[in-house]
């Protein structure tokens, strides 16, 4: 006998209706549809076929949820997934190179939020040497294709992991017992990138076949993706408070001045390769099993070239300073001229970095479930890890000492002015040639049972719970050599002109927009063939170990007029953090059992009116950086962020409250309020510390007072007429937080206004979206880059069929060709961290299906 949910059979009603069945067959339909609990099984294709389904994925479930479900077989509304995630209400993107990284959601840091691969975590590293090691996903690790949906979890249920403050998000992929039988898709595009010029390959394809019993099916996807990118930058760094002391003696306290900064070219090229394999086997209607693989590949080998201004370094002094008062900061550097260093030294660098970087991840997950007379069971156990980063990270540095000077003082420009001509290479003797690598492995083993059955007891008719042990270890070291100065190289042998085109639209007359570049292919083959001799970079080594076991209780409620659930999650993680200190590797340990309830209620006011409630303590781990002893620096540009193992997690009791107005099968009013009462933010403490014999400013975490996130999301969508559709959605955030001394302090990851609007047409062959979005200012929550000023970018796609195999694809990607500006801090916009420039991309080809 079959158990199953009377939303579950109201939503297959649904959607059979909407496909055009009779309200007897529909009927018929979702009775069968109740003996294999398999919603998925009518296919309902197009975007509003997708609109549809996601809105009654959200409608009939018990907790608040939001959902994306991909318009066909390979066809995500979105290249990249991060995108269409975007588009959820209290939902936004940090962004990198031009593609959506990482998730923020209801105005929280993205490490405060999980993301699930079929319910279980994935591991997740980074190819940039001096990337922060995050707990938040990367998803240019995630290929759109292999995805049929994703769940956004707002409020937590008992059976969902814990770790997330702001929200859980879950990605499904598709089983081969859903399709049909020798079922073929793929694409093939072509991907131009405006900044670089290149256009490259965008390829996939998808193969699943059963047996003619549907009792063993098999799925195969394959995707290879490359991308020749390149990001065109004005950047400075480590604004703070300093004595500066001129060449006559003369001496300024406190003034707030940069500690460098440069015209930056970033060249990349990605080669993504991903697979995905799924077997399942249903031997008995009552018995399923499945084994789910995963393995993507990112090369992302890259290249940064930067003409560097370096006040103080090697011993230069500034010869004048122009001072100018700021509400904010007080007394501002805004422009000066440096001296010489003293003989020997150098005090300006044209530096180049040049890195061979891959990352890989890996999922291996095997579920096996079954459906007896009364109890309904489930075992899922796996492993994922992800590895890699900077295998070979080459810097170049080559320097002169000239007398030269820095104008800060305007808005998103740094003007600069050299003695010696930064494009005459006979200017410019090699400072130094160093090799670093930065190795990262993320894995995590986990077992998990659940048990469910019937329960007829008051307002409860189901009752779960189950039990999860989870091994999870994060590693980073970095490993570097001695730098080489005796080698004569002069950067005329090794130089290449500045291509046309660099820092084109950003800056002032004065910004530094040509300067020789090195030839990175001849600095690779003749820095290889010498001999380095690699030592372990012990201050920004680290390990940390997770052993979390978990169990829970929850009973779902369903009565007349209200379901949803009530449950208590209780956790207990034993720590390890391990780093050197000294010389010495250290372990610190941490126990903490952590007890998290929480409610969900969604009750019917009307036929098509929901009001949602929830209720729940929720928690976030750290990020693993900011808990380890360990430092990250940077000898250079004088740097660095290190961890603290004794913080605690992030902890908040939250609650939801929120109205959905269905008037109509793709069309909805929302409005929901949520407040989170968050015991402690981390705060940042700033310090000089010794290392390598030069004094980096290095930042470490503390754990700081409290404070509350509160907000308010307006949802609506409506199909306007034959194929004409309207979705949008705004969220507004109130984020309040003190630092330890009781002064206001942002939150990271905490934009004020966010905006989500999409129009959408479609007919039986042409269909296309066209989608703007835009959140104001927030917080990064590091150090560098700090403030990111407000965003919005504009995307469109259209499609047109040629015939039921065959269709034509053309997608925009930021079409209007934003920039991306941050500075050190809020409310002070001349210290300039980064004006980027990623620009236009456009995607065209074909996808077909047999």
């Amino acid at each position: 006998m079959h158990t199953f949910n009377k939303a579950r059979v109201a939503c297959a009603i649904k959607f059979a209706l909407l496909a055009g069945l009779s309200t007897s067959s529909a009927a018929v339909l979702a009775q069968q549809q109740s003996a294999t609990d398999e919603v998925e099984t009518i296919q309902i294709k197009g975007i509003r076929g997708s609109v549809v389904k996601s809105l009654n994925n959200k409608r009939f479930s018990d907790s608040i949820v939001d959902a994306i479900t991909a318009e066909d077989i390979g066809k995500f509304p979105d290249q990249n997934v991060a995108e269409s995630l975007q588009r959820i209400t209290g939902v936004s993107i940090t962004r990198g190179y031009g593609e959506g990284e990482r998730v923020s959601i209801r105005g929280t840091t993205e490490s405060q939020n999980r993301t699930l691969l079929n319910g279980q975590a994935v591991g997740s590293a980074d190819w940039w040497t001096n990337s922060a090691p995050s707990r938040g996903f990367n998803y240019t690790m995630l290929p759109s294709e292999i995805v049929s949906g994703l769940e956004v979890y707002k409020s937590p249920q008992a059976d969902v992991d814990e770790g997330s403050i702001g929200g859980t998000i879950v990605v499904k992929t598709r089983k081969p017992l859903d399709l049909d039988a020798n079922s073929i898709f793929g694409s093939a595009m072509a991907q131009h990138s405006q900044v670089s010029g290149e256009t490259d390959p965008v390829l996939s394809g998808l193969y699943s076949w059963k047996n003619t019993d549907e009792t063993f099916g098999v799925l195969f996807s394959v995707i290879r993706q490359q991308r020749n990118l390149q990001r065109h930058g004005i950047e400075a760094w480590s604004w703070d408070h300093r004595d500066i002391t001129l060449e006559d003696g003369t001496v300024y306290e406190n003034l707030y001045s940069s500690g460098g900064g440069g015209s930056a070219r970033f060249s990349q090229e990605r080669i993504r390769t991903g697979l995905n394999a799924v077997l399942q086997w249903r031997p008995q209607d009552n018995l399923e099993t499945s084994l789910n693989i995963l393995d993507s590949t990112l090369e992302a080998d890259n290249e940064n070239q930067n003409f560097l201004w370096l006040p103080e370094y090697n011993g230069s002094k500034y010869q004048d300073v122009t001072i100018v008062s700021h509400d904010v900061v007080g007394n501002f550097l805004a422009a000066g001229t440096l001296g010489l260093a003293p003989e020997g030294q150098d005090n300006i660098l044209d530096e180049t970095k040049v890195r061979n970087s891959k990352l890989k991840t890996k999922v291996y997950d095997f579920t096996l479930k079954h459906e007896g007379d009364v109890w309904e069971s489930r075992l899922q156990a796996g492993y994922t890890e992800g590895s890699g980063g900077s295998q070979a990270d080459r810097s170049v540095g080559w320097g002169g000492n000239y007398v030269h000077s820095y104008d800060a003082s305007k808005v998103e420009s740094i003007e600069t002015r050299y003695d010696a001509d930064p494009k005459d290479g006979e200017q410019w003797d090699l400072s130094f040639l160093r090799y670093d690598n930065n190795l990262a492995d993320d894995e995590e083993t986990y077992l998990q049972t659940d048990f469910s059955r019937p329960l007829e007891l008051s307002v409860f008719d189901k009752l779960k719970f189950g039990v999860k042990y989870r091994d999870h270890s994060r590693f980073n070291t970095k490993n570097t050599t001695d730098a080489r100065t005796d080698l004569n190289w002069r950067l005329a042998d090794y130089s290449l002109e500045m291509p046309g085109g660099f820092l084109s639209g950003q800056g002032t007359a004065g910004t530094l927009r040509d300067y020789a570049i090195t030839d990175s292919d001849k600095v690779r083959a003749e820095g290889d063939a010498l001999n380095w001799d690699y030592r372990v970079l012990k201050a920004s080594t680290f390990e940390v170990e997770e052993k979390i076991l978990a169990g829970y209780v929850m009973a779902d409620i369903d009565v007349e007029g209200m379901r949803g659930n009530l449950g208590v999650r209780v956790v207990q993680t034993r720590q390890t953090s391990s780093a050197y200190e000294g010389e010495v590797w250290v372990s610190k340990e941490k126990d903490y059992l952590d007890v998290l309830p929480s409610l969900n209620l969604a009750i019917d006011l009307d036929t098509d009116l929901i009001m949602r409630f929830g209720a729940a303590r929720v928690m976030s781990r750290p990020d693993y950086n900011a808990m380890t002893a360990s430092t990250s620096y940077n000898t250079e540009t004088r740097t660095g962020t290190g961890g603290n193992p004794d913080i605690d997690p992030y902890y908040a009791n939250q609650f939801d409250l929120s109205l959905e107005w269905y008037f109509s099968e793709a069309g909805i009013f929302s409005a929901a309020y949520f407040h989170k009462d968050v015991q402690s933010f981390l705060d940042s403490v700033t310090s000089f510390e010794r290392f390598e014999g030069e004094d980096i400013r290095i930042s470490r975490p503390s754990n700081g007072k409290g404070g509350t996130i509160q907000g308010l999301e307006l949802g609506y969508q409506q199909e306007l007429y034959q194929g004409l559709g309207l979705m949008a959605n705004y969220t507004y955030v109130d984020g309040e937080a003190k630092d330890g001394q009781g002064n206001d302090i942002t939150i990271p990851g905490n934009s004020e206004h966010t905006v989500n609007v999409s129009a959408y047409y479609e007919n039986d062959v042409l269909s296309g979206r066209i989608s703007y979005n835009y959140r104001t200012g927030y917080d990064s929550g590091f150090d560098w880059p700090g403030y990111i000023d407000d965003y919005g970018q504009l995307d469109a796609n259209v499609s047109y069929k040629v015939n039921d195999n065959l269709t034509l694809v053309l997608e925009g990607i930021n079409l209007t060709d934003e920039l991306i500006f941050s500075y050190q801090e809020k409310g002070v916009e001349n210290a300039l961290t980064g004006l980027y420039r990623d620009g236009r991309r456009y995607v065209a080809g074909v996808r077909f299906n047999f």
